[in-house]
């Protein structure tokens, strides 16, 4: 009589005891693609000021979303190593500096000193789910201004739009660095004739 009771006794316990909770995963970018170096240099050092970011594009959550036209949720336990808009900053400084854009590409240099100042707003930075699996969106707002009183040398959008090789996280990391680069190259382009002036 007493082993069916502690039997199920055990199983009730059992039963009773909390879920096990996930560990968090950080996910980094993997390093900068190789690049083409400049035509042009800046004689002016860079300034790359981290991106700014509203809302759910401010938390180091990953976000997702089950419809291309569907609202944007967070992951609990899959985050960036870092907030995004410093992620974008890092990432921009490191292409800059290998394709020699500058002598001196840095996160922060005093506000009296000339130089070129590049910021950025992040308007889009999730993955997301249609019928043939997933994809990853990215939109970026790019500015450049010699200093604040004047009017930008140059404003403009970038966006792309990334498939990913499988339904991992990890494949979703990979396919927002590309997407990421794709955004920079484009700006790229736009930033070389101004290196010049």
């Amino acid at each position: 009589m007493r082993k069916p009771l502690v039997a199920a006794l055990i199983a009730w316990i059992a039963a009773c005891s909390a879920p096990v909770v996930p560990d968090q995963a950080y996910y980094r970018m993997p390093p900068v693609a190789t690049v083409d170096t400049a035509r042009e240099r800046s004689a002016l050092p860079i300034v790359v000021e981290p991106y700014r970011a509203n809302g759910v594009y401010n938390d180091q959550a990953i976000l997702y979303a089950t419809r291309p036209d569907g609202g944007i949720k967070a992951y609990h336990y899959q985050l960036w190593d870092e907030a995004p808009s410093t992620l974008l900053q890092k990432r921009l400084i490191a292409e800059l500096r290998a394709r020699g854009a500058a002598d001196l590409v840095a996160a922060r240099l005093p506000a009296a000193l000339p130089a070129l100042r590049i910021g950025g707003q992040i308007d889009q930075f999730e993955r997301v789910r249609d019928a043939e699996g997933w994809f990853v969106r990215v939109r970026m707002e790019l500015h450049v201004e010699r200093d604040a009183q004047s009017a930008p040398l140059l404003l403009s959008s970038y966006a792309a739009e990334v498939r990913t090789d499988t339904d991992t996280i990890q494949s979703s990391v990979r396919a927002f660095a590309r997407a990421i680069d794709q955004c920079h190259a484009a700006f790229w382009s736009d930033l070389q004739p101004l290196l010049a002036r």
